[in-house]
C-alpha cells in the first residue's frame, strides 16, 4: 500500500478506523471514499499515498475542528499517509454529500444508461476535490457544487463534439476563473469585508434601503434577517433560484457584464421589489417561504428592471454630484426607464410632481381630443343641415340635432321639457 488503493476495511489501521469513528462519520463513507463501489453510485477512489502536497497543517486556522481532532489523534508513530487519508477522504465525504444533491431533478445526472448519472456527478467530483486542495485558504464550501453541475451541464452538452469531451477540464478552468472574483465570498475571515459575504450582503441591503426602504423596514418588523435569504442567493449565484435554462439566460447577462458583484446587487435587490405587493402583506412564514423558495418570474423582464434601475441610479448620481443638484430636484426631471419598478422609494421612480404633471398632461390631451371630435361632428351636422332643406329655418336646430335633442310643433327653438336630462 505505499502507494495504491484500499481494497479491504482490514488494510487501514484499527486506530485511524476507530478516530474517523469517532469524529460522527459513517464508517461505510470511508470505504466509499478508498472506491468500494455501493449500487454504482461511486466511481472516484482515493489512493494511499506517502507524498501529499497539500497535506494538512495543524497550525492551518481554515482546517475545521472535526478534521483537525481527526488528524491530531495520530501524531505518534503513524506513517503521515494516514493523515492524508483521513484528510482527502473527509473532503471527499463532504463534496459528495452535496454532489448527489445537484441537479437531483435533471435527466442528465440520472441517465441510467452505462451508468452516465453516476460519472457525471463523479466528474464533479474530480473538479472540486482538485480545486479544494490546489486552494488550501479557501477549500470546499457548500453552494460551489450547484455552480460546478450548472458550468459542467452547459459544456457537457455543446453541439461540438470535440469540445464537449473535454466539459471536465473547461468546467474546471472557468470555476477557477470565476472563483478568482467571489472566492472572498468562501473565506471566514475575509466574511467583513467588502468582497465578503456579510460585506456584499450588506451593500445589497444598503441598496435595497435606498430604492424601497417600505420593504426593507416590512422585513425587519416580521424578523427577517438577510442572512436567510441572501447568502444562498449569492454564493450560489441564484442557480437554486430558478429553473435551469433561467439560471443560464441569468448568467449569460452575468458573465458579460464587467463587474459581476455589481451585476448580482441590483438583480438580487430587484427580485425583491418585484414580488413586494405580496411581501407586503405577508407574515414571517409568508415573507420567508417567498424569499426561499421564489415564485416563478420572467428573467428577462428581472434582468430589464435591474438594467434599468442601475442606469437610473447612475443618472440621478451624475445630476447630483456634476451638476449639482438637490435629489428631488433630479428626481422631477429626470424621467425614469418604464422597467424601473422602485426608485428611491417611489413606485417607478417616479416623484409626486412627474405623477401629478403626467395626470394633467393626460387630462388635457383626453378633453383635447373629445373637443376636436365634438368640433368634427357639429361641422359635419352644420353641413347636412344646410344642404337639406333651405325653407327649415329653425334656429338652433343644427345644434339641437347635434346635441341628440328633438324639436317638434310649437316647441321649435326651445329645449324640450322631457330632453333636459340629457345634459348631465
Amino acid at each position: 500500500l505505499p502507494q495504491g488503493q484500499i481494497h479491504n476495511v482490514e488494510d487501514i489501521p484499527f486506530p485511524v478506523r476507530e478516530q474517523w469513528r469517532k469524529s460522527g462519520r459513517d464508517p461505510d463513507c470511508l470505504m466509499a471514499g478508498m472506491g468500494k463501489i455501493f449500487s454504482g453510485r461511486f466511481v472516484n477512489a482515493l489512493l494511499v499515498t506517502n507524498n501529499d502536497t497539500a497535506s494538512i497543517k495543524t497550525n492551518d486556522k481554515i482546517v475545521d475542528s472535526a478534521q483537525l481532532r481527526l488528524t491530531q489523534s495520530l501524531d505518534g508513530d503513524f506513517d503521515p499517509k494516514w493523515k492524508n487519508l483521513l484528510e482527502n477522504a473527509s473532503l471527499l465525504d463532504e463534496i459528495r454529500k452535496d454532489v448527489v444533491r445537484t441537479h437531483p431533478d435533471l435527466q442528465f445526472y440520472l441517465e441510467p444508461k452505462d451508468n452516465m448519472g453516476a460519472r457525471r456527478y463523479s466528474a464533479i467530483e474530480r473538479i472540486l476535490f482538485v480545486w479544494a486542495k490546489l486552494n488550501k485558504g479557501v477549500r470546499y464550501v457548500q453552494g460551489m457544487n450547484e455552480i460546478v453541475g450548472t458550468l459542467y451541464f452547459v459544456l457537457a452538452n455543446d453541439e461540438n463534439e470535440e469540445w464537449s469531451s473535454e466539459a471536465e477540464a473547461d468546467t474546471y478552468f472557468l470555476f477557477n476563473t470565476l472563483m478568482v472574483e467571489m472566492r472572498d465570498i468562501f473565506v471566514p475571515d475575509l466574511d467583513d469585508a467588502d468582497t465578503g459575504i456579510h460585506g456584499r450582503m450588506a451593500n445589497m441591503i444598503a441598496l435595497l434601503s435606498l430604492h424601497d426602504p417600505e420593504v426593507r423596514c416590512h422585513l425587519d418588523d416580521c424578523g427577517i434577517d438577510p442572512g436567510f435569504y441572501s447568502i444562498r442567493w449569492l454564493t450560489t449565484l441564484l442557480s437554486r433560484e430558478f429553473l435551469l435554462p433561467d439560471t443560464i439566460r441569468l448568467w449569460d447577462s452575468m458573465f458579460a457584464s464587467t463587474h459581476k458583484d455589481n451585476f448580482m446587487r441590483y438583480v438580487c435587490v430587484c427580485m425583491v421589489m418585484v414580488i413586494r405587493e405580496n411581501l407586503l402583506k405577508g407574515d414571517f412564514g409568508t415573507c420567508l417561504r417567498l424569499l426561499q423558495s421564489y415564485p416563478p418570474t420572467n428573467v428577462d423582464q428581472l434582468l430589464e428592471s435591474s438594467r434599468a434601475l442601475w442606469i437610473y441610479e447612475s443618472q440621478v448620481t451624475l445630476a447630483c454630484h456634476k451638476g449639482g443638484i438637490s435629489l428631488s430636484k433630479a428626481l422631477t426631471t429626470i424621467a425614469p426607464p418604464p422597467a424601473v419598478v422602485m426608485a428611491y422609494g417611489l413606485h417607478g421612480g417616479l416623484a409626486i410632481d412627474q405623477v401629478e404633471k403626467m395626470r394633467l398632461d393626460a387630462e388635457r390631451i383626453h378633453l383635447e381630443r373629445r373637443a376636436r371630435s365634438s368640433t368634427n361632428r357639429f361641422r359635419k351636422n352644420r353641413n347636412t343641415s344646410s344642404s337639406s332643406n333651405n325653407s327649415s329655418n329653425t334656429p338652433g336646430k343644427s345644434l339641437l340635432g347635434f346635441l341628440g335633442l328633438q324639436t317638434s310643433g310649437s316647441n321649435d327653438g326651445e329645449y324640450p321639457k322631457n330632453n333636459l336630462s340629457r345634459f348631465g
